[in-house]
């Protein structure tokens, strides 16, 4: 079976005003979708990034810049992640595709990417 790290976007601080009950209800769709994928064996694992505290690495003029970030004027953010473990990513796109992510805002979206198995060249290089 395949990895597949699946980014989830969306609007900065998309969610920072939702009433409780709202978000109670958000964070249940994930939290059951999260569920049911773990007990198919397909989930393995994931979690909801922290809006505000993250850091920023860049290098310009050969030197390393941090600074904060994410930034409120950014288009949109990475606001969580999910591995899922498919046989393809065929698979790993109709897995995702039942996300509630998508149904949550018309403006968010993901990003699937697979993920390489780097054992092999840990064992050579080790």
């Amino acid at each position: 079976m395949a990895q597949f790290m699946a980014l989830l976007h969306q609007a900065p601080n998309d969610n920072v005003d939702l009433p409780r009950e709202k978000m109670l209800e958000m964070t249940k769709r994930y939290m059951a979708w999260a569920d049911s994928m773990r007990q198919r064996g397909k989930l393995v694992g994931g979690e909801k990034l922290a809006a505000h505290g993250g850091r920023q690495f860049r290098v310009k003029d050969g030197k390393t810049v941090v600074s904060d970030g994410p930034y409120a004027e950014a288009k949109d953010v990475v606001g969580g992640y999910f591995v899922i473990e498919a046989k393809d990513l065929a698979e790993a796109e109709a897995l995702l595709l039942d996300c509630p992510h998508f149904t949550l805002s018309p403006t968010n979206w993901a990003e699937l990417r697979p993920i390489d198995d780097m054992s092999q060249a840990r064992a050579a290089a080790g």
